[in-house]
C-alpha cells in the first residue's frame, strides 16, 4: 500500500512565522547577468563546500561569478530551477528523483554528502524507539523530502506503522525550539540541528541516521540540462572548485567548522560536532549507487516515484 504523507504543519504564531518570511523568505529574482551562475542550496552544512569555497575565494581563483540563493527546502529549489530561475542546485536527491521521474529536465552533475541526519527526542524521553514514537508527534522537514524517506526506513526496520504516529511538516531551524517547547515530541533533521539540540540541552539524539542506514544518499549537485548545454565550461569549473572544496573540508576540519559556523550562524563547538556526522563526497561510488537503487525503490513503494530513474537519464557525470 502506497503512503500519502500527511500535510499537518505546526504553526507558532505570528511571530515565529515572522522569523521565518524574515529569515528564508522566498527568493525575489532579479535581473543578473548573464555570466552569473544561480546557484541554490539550503541552510545546512551538507552544503559546506558551497560556503567553503565562497569563504576562501575559490570561485573567484576560477573566474566564475556566483549568486548564492538559500532555499527553505529541496522541492522549492526544485522548483525555482523549473522555472529557469537557478542554473545549479545543492540539494536533497529525494526532491530530484521525485523531479526526474516526472520528466523535469535536471540532472545530477555531482554527489555532495553521505549520512548527515538524525532523529531527536527530548532530553527526558526514556526508553526504546517504540516507545518514543508510538502515538507521538514527529517532524520532518517536508513530505517527500530524505528526511522522510529515511523515517520510514527507519520504521519499517523497526515493525513500526506510519498509523501509529503523527508525522508533520515543519521548518528545520524551529525544530529544537518545538521540542523543547513540547509542540512536538520527536523530529528527524538534517544536521547542524541533531547535534545542536544535543549540545544546548533542547534534546537528545536517538539516533545518528547512518546508524540505521550507513553511507545512505543525501545531497547532490544538480543542475538544469539547458544550462549544462549552453555553457558546459562554467559547469565544469564550477564542480572542480566543488571537488577542491570538499578536499578542503576533510583536510582542514577546524577551519572549516569555523566558516561554517559563521554562515550559518551557530556555534563553533556544534558546528565541530555536527561535521563529523557528515561524510563528504563528490563522486558516486559502487556503495553509493547500491545504496541508491535501494533509496529510489522505498521511495517508489512509499509512491513518491511513478517509475524509477535509470542512470543515464538521472545523472551526468562527465564535468568530474
Amino acid at each position: 500500500m502506497k503512503f500519502k504523507c500527511s500535510h499537518s504543519k505546526l504553526f507558532l504564531g505570528g511571530l515565529v512565522a515572522m522569523m521565518i518570511v524574515l529569515s528564508y523568505a522566498t527568493y525575489h529574482y532579479l535581473q543578473v547577468e548573464d555570466e552569473t551562475i544561480t546557484v541554490g542550496y539550503l541552510p545546512s552544512n551538507h552544503h559546506s563546500a558551497l560556503f567553503i569555497a565562497q569563504e576562501i575565494g575559490m570561485y573567484k581563483k576560477a573566474n566564475l561569478k556566483l549568486r548564492l540563493v538559500p532555499f527553505r527546502s529541496g522541492s522549492d529549489l526544485i522548483r525555482a530551477m523549473k522555472m529557469g530561475q537557478v542554473d545549479v542546485g545543492y540539494c536533497g536527491i529525494a526532491p530530484v528523483t521525485m523531479a526526474r521521474s516526472n520528466g523535469t529536465r535536471i540532472k545530477v552533475v555531482a554527489t555532495v554528502n553521505t549520512e548527515g541526519s538524525g532523529l531527536v527526542i527530548p532530553s527526558a524521553t526514556e526508553g526504546n524507539l517504540s516507545q518514543a514514537l508510538q502515538n507521538k508527534t514527529v517532524a520532518i522537514p517536508r513530505c517527500g523530502s530524505v528526511q522522510d524517506v529515511l523515517l520510514h526506513q527507519l520504521l519499517q526496520a523497526n515493525n513500526l506503522s506510519t498509523t501509529q504516529l503523527s508525522i508533520i511538516e515543519l521548518e528545520t531551524p524551529l525544530m529544537p525550539p518545538s521540542l523543547k517547547n513540547g509542540k512536538i515530541d520527536a523530529y528527524l533533521a538534517w544536521e547542524p540541528y541533531v547535534s545542536s539540540a544535543n549540545i544546548s540541552g533542547d534534546g537528545k539524539i536517538l539516533a545518528y541516521s547512518d546508524q540505521w542506514w550507513d553511507n545512505h544518499p543525501c545531497c547532490v549537485i544538480v543542475a538544469r540540462e539547458e544550462f549544462i548545454q549552453k555553457d558546459p565550461s562554467r559547469l565544469s569549473r564550477f564542480l572542480k572548485v566543488h571537488q577542491e572544496a570538499t578536499l578542503y573540508l576533510k583536510n582542514h576540519p577546524e577551519d572549516a567548522a569555523r566558516i561554517v559556523s559563521e554562515k550559518l550562524g551557530t556555534s563553533l563547538q556544534i558546528q565541530r560536532e555536527a561535521l563529523k556526522h557528515v561524510n563528504f563526497q563528490y563522486h558516486p561510488d559502487p556503495d553509493y549507487t547500491m545504496n541508491m537503487e535501494r533509496f529510489m525503490k522505498l521511495q517508489q513503494s512509499l509512491g513518491y516515484l511513478e517509475t524509477i530513474p535509470s542512470t543515464d537519464d538521472l545523472y551526468d557525470l562527465r564535468f568530474l
